[in-house]
C-alpha cells in the first residue's frame, strides 16, 4: 500500500464539511493524498456530528466497519473528530471505541493534522479547502465564528463546540482572497450563528462590516452566509444585503415552532409575532429576498394544538424553504431530560405525522411560489454539468437545470425559466450574464 494516504469520511453541517475541506488541504500541503476509500488510508478521520441520534449512529457505524483495518493493520491511525467529541466525554468514548487512536474536538484542524504519521513537509500557510484544484470548486464555504453562547432547550452544539469565537476580519479577508484567486466564484460564511459576528473581537466588527469589508475581493462573484438568530437580524445587516450587489439575497432564519409557549420551552427568545415583525421588516428592506427556516416537530412539550399553529404559521409566511426535524433527544440537554417524562415526550409515530403533514404544506407553498418564476429570466451561477444537464442556483438559491452545449461551469448565465417544480427550475440558456466581479 502506499504510504501517506488518508481517508476522511463527514456527517452533519455546513460547518463540518467546512472542516474537513481544511483538513484535507492542510494533509495535502505537508505531502498526504487521498483515498478513495479507507482500507486504503493510513491515516482515517471520521468527522462526526451529534445534532441528531441517527448521526452518531451513522458515526458508530462507520467506526464498526473501519475497526476491521485496525486489526488488519495495527498501525493505522484513527481519529474521531467533530461534536461528538465534546470536552467532558473523550474519557467515555476512550472505553466505547478502543479501536479509536485520538479523539479531537470539532473545528480543532491543527490538532487532527498534529495526528498525522510521517508528514513530508512542513506546511507553510493556513490551510484552504483543496491545496491544489485541478478544478476549482465554484462555491466554498468560510467559517467565520465558532461556538455559540445560546442556551437552546434542544441542542447539543453549546455543550460540543464551546463558547463563541469570532475569527478576526483581516483573516477572513486574506482567505477569502486567496480562495478566490484559486478561481472560487462564490463565497458561504458559515456560523453555528452567524449574524452574531464580531462581537467579541476588538471594535466589535459586526457581519455587515465583514460582507462591506470582504465586497469587492477580485475573482468573488457571490457572497452568501448561515445560519443566523433572529435574536442578531440586525436593519445594519439588512441594509447591507440590500446595498451591497454581491451579497444574495438569501437568508436562513431558523424559528423551530410556531407556538409561542413552545419557544419558550425552547429558549429561542423571541414570539410568533415578534419574528413575523422581523421577516415582514426584511421584505420590506430587501423585497427580492428568499427565506428558509428551520423546524423541530415532535419537541417535549408539544401538542397537536401547538403543532397547529405552526402549520398556521408557515402557510401565513410562505417559506422559500422549510428544513424540518423530527426531534432527537440529546443527552445532556434541557429537552433530553424533559422528554424522559412520558406526559411530555411525542411518540415516534406522532412525530412522524407532524412532520410529513409540514413537508405536504411546504411542498404546496414552494410549488405555488415557484410557478411565479415561470417566463421569466434567472441569474444562475453554474455549478456543475450532470446526467446530460448543466445545473446551478439563481440569486435565491433556487437549483436550475438547463441544457447547452460548450462549457459552462463557474460561468453567470441568464436562464428564461420553461418549468417549475418545488424543488428546481428548468429552462432554456439565454446567454451569459455580466455579473458584477465576474473575470
Amino acid at each position: 500500500m502506499q504510504r501517506n494516504r488518508y481517508f476522511v469520511w463527514t456527517v452533519g453541517c455546513q460547518m463540518n464539511v467546512s472542516d474537513s475541506e481544511r483538513l484535507e488541504s492542510a494533509l495535502q500541503g505537508v505531502g498526504y493524498t487521498p483515498a478513495e476509500q479507507a482500507e486504503d488510508a493510513d491515516f482515517i478521520v471520521l468527522n462526526s456530528c451529534s445534532v441528531r441520534a441517527n448521526a452518531e449512529e451513522k458515526i458508530i457505524g462507520k467506526i464498526t466497519d473501519i475497526q476491521r483495518i485496525k486489526r488488519e493493520r495495527p498501525d493505522t491511525k484513527i481519529v474521531l473528530w467533530g461534536c461528538m467529541v465534546g470536552p467532558n466525554n473523550q474519557s467515555i468514548f476512550k472505553k466505547k471505541l478502543p479501536m479509536v487512536d485520538h479523539f479531537v474536538s470539532p473545528s480543532a484542524v491543527d490538532e487532527v493534522l498534529a495526528l498525522a504519521p510521517n508528514p513530508i513537509y512542513q506546511l507553510d500557510e493556513p490551510a484552504l479547502p483543496v491545496a491544489d484544484w485541478e478544478v476549482p470548486p465554484v462555491n466554498v464555504h468560510v467559517p467565520i465564528n465558532y461556538g455559540c453562547n445560546m442556551s437552546c432547550a434542544y441542542c447539543v452544539i453549546p455543550l460540543r463546540r464551546g463558547k463563541e469565537r469570532s475569527r478576526p476580519m483581516a483573516e477572513i479577508a486574506d482567505e477569502v482572497r486567496r480562495i478566490c484567486a484559486r478561481g472560487a466564484k462564490e463565497i458561504t460564511l458559515l456560523g453555528q450563528i452567524v449574524d452574531s459576528y464580531g462581537h467579541d473581537l476588538p471594535g466589535r466588527p459586526d457581519l455587515a462590516d465583514l460582507l462591506e469589508h470582504i465586497h469587492d475581493t477580485p475573482g468573488l462573484v457571490r457572497l452568501r452566509f448561515l445560519t443566523s438568530h433572529p435574536a442578531f437580524m440586525s436593519e445594519k445587516l439588512l441594509h447591507a444585503i440590500a446595498r451591497l450587489p454581491k451579497v444574495m439575497p438569501d437568508i436562513n432564519l431558523p424559528i423551530q415552532a410556531g407556538d409561542d409557549q413552545l419557544l419558550k420551552v425552547m429558549k429561542r427568545g423571541y414570539t410568533v409575532a415578534k419574528y413575523t415583525k422581523l421577516i415582514e421588516r426584511i421584505r420590506e428592506i430587501v423585497p427580492n429576498v428568499s427565506l428558509s427556516t428551520d423546524i423541530i416537530v415532535g419537541h417535549p412539550g408539544e401538542t397537536r394544538e401547538m403543532f397547529e399553529r405552526t402549520l398556521e404559521m408557515v402557510e401565513n409566511l410562505r417559506f422559500d424553504k422549510v428544513h424540518i426535524a423530527a426531534y432527537s433527544s440529546r443527552p445532556g440537554t434541557k429537552a433530553g431530560e424533559m422528554e424522559l417524562d412520558p406526559a411530555l415526550a411525542v411518540e415516534h409515530g406522532e412525530k412522524q405525522y407532524r412532520r410529513i403533514a409540514l413537508e405536504r404544506l411546504q411542498e404546496r407553498i414552494i410549488t405555488e411560489r415557484n410557478e411565479e418564476l415561470l417566463g421569466h429570466d434567472v441569474e444562475v451561477l453554474v455549478e456543475e454539468f450532470t446526467k446530460g444537464k448543466w445545473r446551478g442556483r439563481d440569486r435565491n438559491n433556487k437549483l436550475v437545470f438547463f441544457e447547452a452545449e460548450g462549457n459552462w461551469y463557474g460561468k453567470v448565465v441568464n436562464i428564461h425559466v420553461t418549468e417549475t417544480r418545488p424543488w428546481w427550475l428548468g429552462g432554456d440558456l439565454v446567454g451569459e450574464a455580466l455579473a458584477v466581479g465576474a473575470v
